[in-house]
């Protein structure tokens, strides 16, 4: 399987997780049952990454892209672990959410070098979806809980259907 299909298969449940995520921050999901979801996808995330890093596929560039992979990774299991133990005070998680945005940046400009320019938007929307996520824990600025919570669903729904499309063979920026 090429890169783009397994990302593809990856991200259409990070799109489904970013969705619950977001009905979970307007208090429309359960934490136990957002839990379960987080752990899923946290879970897959890895397994995919650490099968770029170290697997029968593992090639120049791959390293790059499970870490990328990694930093997602680590955030859902993470909050899958907040959600299941109905954590109050999530500021450590903040911090690490404005370091995601730190790397997702230049992440989105080197995939823009490589020719991908929709890989590329999606690591940016990501970056700004993670510094909301830092506002909100780190920062405690509970009054943009709903905004944010909008703007996961939104992202998640774009991810989703870009998942879908590189899992299909179908996107269009991916190398020939």
């Amino acid at each position: 399987m090429s890169l783009y299909t397994i990302l593809g298969m990856g991200l259409v449940f990070v799109g489904a997780v970013l969705i619950v995520n977001g009905i979970w921050l307007l208090g429309r999901a359960e934490d136990r049952d957002t839990a379960v979801l987080n752990f899923f996808v946290g879970a897959l995330t890895f397994i995919i990454a650490m099968w770029w890093a170290f697997g029968g596929e593992a090639s120049e560039g791959t390293a790059f892209n499970a870490a990328g992979t990694l930093l997602f990774s680590f955030t859902y299991l993470w909050v899958g672990y907040n959600a299941y133990r109905s954590a109050s005070d999530q500021r450590s998680l903040g911090w690490y959410c404005i370091f995601v945005t730190v790397v997702a940046i230049p992440t989105g400009y080197i995939v823009w070098l490589g020719g991908d320019v929709g890989l590329a938007a999606l690591w940016w929307i990501w970056a700004v979806l993670w510094a909301t996520f830092w506002l909100l824990l780190a920062l405690q600025r509970s009054e943009y809980t709903s905004p944010v919570a909008w703007y996961t669903v939104g992202v998640g729904i774009v991810t989703a259907a870009a998942g879908y499309i590189m899992a299909a063979g179908m996107w269009p920026w991916a190398p020939a």
